[in-house]
């Protein structure tokens, strides 16, 4: 295994990680992030479907060059950006062999985490209570689509489900147009980050109590909680959010409007008066800034449709980056709308160093995202690339666990744990 991290503030804490797809990873993945030991648990029967099907397709965009090749549950990029710095082993709980060093496992761990369906640990005779007799003070968080109790709590339910379920994609969309969902699973991610937060609030209690904690993180609750002034409005007026396409609800210019090229664009926005009128300098559009239709920040709002037609017969004929440098240049906000190549080549993240290249034994080098923020004194770091299925079985079961070479042999041979998943092998 690897030397612990130094100058990385999660350097001390273990993190047994049974969590699934995206939520979970990336809550753990920000804690591997800033140097907390993730050991990844997978079963060789029902393994992280991230890592995708036993034999998939060709041409599937989420292996390199669309190529599975003979191993592609270790190809799969969804899988290998969130599983940097994180180790990797197999376990199967069904065997009373797994369930033994499972237990060893939990009992050397600070935190326990699982995205499952409701109860599914519970099932297999896991509750919290029983997991504290092997670790007393053990952190639990529990991160099922709808939450561990209410009527909903048996329902499976996934992040692609939760803008609608939540009301959120009700306000996504154009005016006068049906609501859209976002272009992402906008549910994992945010869970994922506020699983990361409580987290650390709980680590924290545990450090001034001595005390564990049971975290129940409803995947619904955490995106419902992103419409806090939507709800709180509608308490207030009995009035549905209205939708508004890119538009702000407070300042006027701001939208994204259409640039030269095929479906190019740059976003811009002018947030004060100052701003509105270096706008109109940039545009060359001197009757724009004493046009009495706009004369004021509510009658910006009021014309935002007619606005938006000039300054889209000004964009449309520019250079998404160029009138992007013009604007920012003269103070006014702006920015390209980039697409995924753009993210790679974009100075801005180049210079941050927001994707970072990491050299996968099976994939090679590719580029990945890296720390989502920046710290002096504990900066972070991404460490070594995602295990493949089952790497760090000998490593984490001999190293952590002290068992011998032949005991590990034998949950080998058992198929207890492996390298390669149930049903790959062509008998």
């Amino acid at each position: 295994m690897q030397k612990p991290a130094e100058r990385m503030p999660l350097k001390n804490y273990r993190v047994l990680d049974l969590s699934r797809i995206w939520a979970g990873p990336y809550c753990t993945k920000l804690f591997a992030d800033m140097g907390a030991e993730i050991i990844k648990m997978e079963s060789l029967s029902v393994y992280d479907s991230h890592r995708g099907p036993v034999s998939p397709a060709r041409g599937i965009a989420a292996y390199p060059d669309g190529e599975p090749g003979e191993e592609p549950w270790n190809r799969n990029g969804w899988f290998n950006c969130l599983h940097m710095s994180k180790y990797g082993v197999t376990l199967e709980l069904t065997e009373a062999e797994g369930r033994m060093v499972f237990e060893q496992l939990v009992s050397i761990s600070d935190v326990l985490i699982e995205n499952f369906r409701q109860g599914s640990l519970e099932r297999l005779g896991y509750t919290y209570e029983e997991l504290r007799k092997h670790r007393p003070d053990l952190i639990y968080v529990s991160m099922p689509a709808f939450g561990n109790t209410g009527p909903w709590k048996g329902y499976l339910g996934y992040g692609i489900g939760q803008e609608q379920l939540s009301g959120m994609a009700h306000m996504t969309g154009y005016r006068g147009d049906g609501p859209m969902k976002s272009g992402i699973n906008h549910g994992d991610p945010i869970t994922g980050s506020h699983a990361a937060g409580v987290l650390m609030a709980a680590l924290r209690h545990r450090r001034l109590t001595g005390k564990g904690m049971y975290i129940d993180v409803s995947q619904q609750e955490s995106a419902v909680a992103l419409m806090g002034p939507e709800v709180l409005a509608y308490q207030m007026t009995g009035e549905e959010p209205e939708r508004r396409g890119n538009r702000s609800g407070w300042y006027a210019p701001a939208n994204s409007y259409p640039c030269a090229g095929e479906d190019r664009w740059v976003t811009i926005a002018a947030t004060n008066e100052e701003q509105w009128q270096k706008l109109t300098q940039a545009m060359s559009a001197a009757g724009l800034a004493n046009d009495p239709h706009f004369a004021t920040a509510e009658q910006r709002r009021e014309n935002h449709d007619e606005l938006d037609r000039i300054i889209s017969e000004w964009t449309i004929s520019q250079e998404a980056y160029a009138v992007t440098h013009l604007l920012q240049a003269a103070g006014v906000p702006a920015g390209p709308v980039l697409r995924g190549p753009d993210l790679l080549a974009d100075a801005h993240y180049k210079d941050r160093g927001t994707f970072v290249t990491v050299d996968h034994p099976q994939v090679g080098p590719k580029q990945y995202p890296g720390i989502p923020w920046r710290m002096s004194a504990t900066p972070g770091r991404v460490r070594w690339p995602s295990p493949t299925l089952g790497q760090h079985n000998r490593d984490v079961y001999g190293e952590l666990l002290g068992l011998t070479g032949p005991e590990i042999d034998l949950l080998e041979k058992t198929g207890t744990i492996g390298t390669k998943p149930t049903g790959s092998r062509i008998i």
